[in-house]
């Protein structure tokens, strides 16, 4: 008896899902995304720029101009971007740290000035950080010898600087990095341990 009340289910259940199928069902309408929710922005910048060099160079040199203030909070990392950098327990330790530090609603500028047009990128893997060998350490602040042992494992971190034509000095920054789709910056991440 339960067999057959639980088949006429089923079977009335599959009819109901299929008559809805037809031709003649109206489409939802799409669901239109809000500017406002933090995870459309960061999608949307991850679309833009990819997890490419070319990518990470693409989304410096627009924030270089400064043409695009909301670009630089599109960067900020959530709980789960956190995780995906950093090994165990410094996770919550750097997103204390930046939450307090650098996400804390004050106006944060990364462009370069009106003279600095060009554009120098370097980048190490969390492997290469860890290792800290000659080009590491010559491309990267030192306190990222003591980082790579809070890095997860497969990472690729950017540093660059905005310099005027011809010059090696301008205005350097590091910890970009793309992560869970999108692009993020965790910049000093040595001192967010530290603290």
């Amino acid at each position: 008896m339960k067999r057959l009340a639980l088949s006429t289910l089923l079977a009335t259940t599959l009819g109901l899902a299929l008559a809805g199928c037809g031709d003649k069902a109206e489409k939802p309408p799409a669901a239109q995304p809000s500017a406002a929710q933090p995870s459309t922005a960061q999608s949307s910048a991850g679309s833009a720029y990819p997890k490419t060099d070319d990518g990470a160079k693409a989304l410096l040199e627009a924030l270089r101009t400064g043409k695009d203030p909301a670009l630089v909070q599109r960067l900020k990392p959530t709980t789960e971007d956190y995780k995906a950098v950093f090994v165990g327990a410094a996770a919550a330790k750097a997103e204390q740290f930046y939450t307090t530090k650098l996400w804390n609603g004050d106006e944060i500028k990364v462009a370069g000035k009106p003279e600095q047009t060009e554009l120098k990128v370097f980048k190490a893997t969390s492997e290469e950080i860890r290792a800290w060998g000659p080009k590491v350490s010559a491309e990267f602040p030192g306190g990222y010898q003591q980082l790579g042992a809070h890095l997860k494992p497969g990472l690729t971190l950017y540093r660059w600087k905005y310099t005027e034509p011809g010059d090696d000095t301008g205005l350097a920054f590091e910890g970009l990095v793309n992560v869970n789709g999108h692009w993020v910056w965790m910049p000093k991440a040595w001192q967010a341990l530290g603290s």
